[in-house]
């Protein structure tokens, strides 16, 4: 598993890649991984772990909802580099 600075290096470089969002989400679900690769640091979160959903709401010309799957401390890791940012 990566440690915490590297974790933090993925993050900042998914807001910089736009591969995240860097505001605040609008609903966030904990709950067992539903398999999907984190968008964080991209492996999959199992059923045996612990995984946020992450939602963003979308308005304009493409209304609806972007969702992000990412492990307990890829989310930590986001939080903190969003926060950073801010």
């Amino acid at each position: 598993m990566p440690d915490e600075a590297r974790l933090r290096e993925q993050a900042t470089a998914a807001i910089q890649s736009g591969k995240l969002p860097s505001r605040t989400p609008d609903r966030t679900w904990g709950g067992p991984g539903v398999g999907a690769a984190c968008a964080v640091c991209g492996v999959p979160v199992t059923r045996e772990q612990l995984e946020f959903e992450i939602q963003f709401a979308r308005d304009g010309d493409n209304p609806g909802l972007d969702k992000y799957h990412v492990q307990v401390r890829c989310f930590a890791a986001w939080e903190f580099e969003r926060n950073a940012r801010g």
